[in-house]
């Protein structure tokens, strides 16, 4: 029960709500996991991105936002409600995960690290019991719980090295984690937008209560 509760501590979008699943129609920026996806894999893409949010928000980083001409959007780690400022230049896809969870290592050499194999059963659990709402502009582009959206299901995968934390992170108990190791989730890869305003939207009902994050996204030439 002690992974469970790390876990919770880890988690921004643990969804308990389950609707009638909808995905993108035609002409929708949100790509198809199976589709070509600007030199990466849909998975390597996402990894990508949280591992720059994890990076930015609890390793202290500086780190740029734009790899191969795709521009990664800050995620949301903690907390409920958040909003992101975000400038596009005009034809930059961009990434956003809307729901991951990551593996962590701990300041008490006798916790273990998180292992994904061993919290595969609950991993799994989650993610099948996960709902998520993507809206972009008013307009609907997934709406569903995890089970009906593994195929944009990413991970577990390790990151290249431990992202190291720049302060401790109280997990409760007196332990602290100290760096993140690995993540899974469920992705999402945008083409381009138009030059102008935008704003996506995620909304999720976590364990935590209803909660939603907005990016107003401003394109510009």
């Amino acid at each position: 029960m002690s992974h469970l509760r790390v876990v919770l501590a880890t988690v921004l979008s643990i969804l308990f709500v389950h609707t009638p699943a909808s995905a993108q129609s035609e002409g929708s920026p949100l790509l198809p996991p199976q589709s070509n996806l600007f030199g990466l894999s849909f998975d390597e893409w996402n990894v990508l991105q949280t591992q720059f949010a994890i990076e930015t928000q609890l390793g202290g980083k500086n780190v740029s936002p734009i790899f191969q001409h795709v521009q990664f959007l800050p995620g949301a780690i903690f907390g409920t409600g958040p909003i992101f400022n975000v400038t596009l230049r005009a034809g930059t896809p961009f990434v956003s995960a809307p729901l991951f969870l990551f593996g962590e290592r701990y300041d008490d050499p006798n916790v273990p690290d998180d292992d994904p194999v061993a919290l595969a059963e609950l991993i799994d659990a989650f993610v099948q019991t996960a709902g998520i709402k993507t809206v972009l502009d008013g307009r609907v582009l997934l709406n569903g719980d995890g089970s009906q959206f593994e195929h944009y299901m990413f991970g577990p995968t390790f990151f290249d090295a431990p992202i190291a934390y720049a302060q401790p992170q109280d997990r409760g108990g007196g332990l602290n984690a100290v760096a993140a190791l690995w993540v899974v989730g469920i992705g999402s890869v945008y083409d381009s937008l138009e030059v102008g305003q935008h704003t996506l939207v995620y909304t999720l009902n976590t364990v935590l209560g209803d909660s939603h994050f907005t990016y107003n996204i401003t394109v510009v030439p």
